[in-house]
């Protein structure tokens, strides 16, 4: 267990750096016209609308769980009124 864990961490720290990196030197690699840029943008052009798509049906999940969340709490204060009103 201790061994993923330290592969997690190392994979997400190795990303960050990746990240970081990239957001400083694209501006002057799409300047200068780098091909890899052109690949990375073209990516990120392709994944973005699947992202959008999936936070916006993980965003529509969560309000219907809240919403249902919401009427079975307000049913159980209902009838806990209507019995101590009887």
């Amino acid at each position: 267990m201790m061994v993923a864990t330290l592969l997690v961490t190392f994979a997400l720290t190795v990303g960050l750096a990746l990240v970081v990196l990239l957001s400083v030197a694209a501006p002057t690699l799409r300047r200068r016209g780098s091909r890899f840029m052109a690949r990375v943008d073209a990516a990120a052009e392709r994944l973005l609308p699947v992202l959008r798509e999936h936070r916006e049906r993980a965003a529509r999940q969560l309000a219907e769980r809240l919403e249902a969340q919401r009427r079975t709490a307000r049913a159980g204060r209902d009838e806990h009124r209507a019995a101590r009103a009887r």
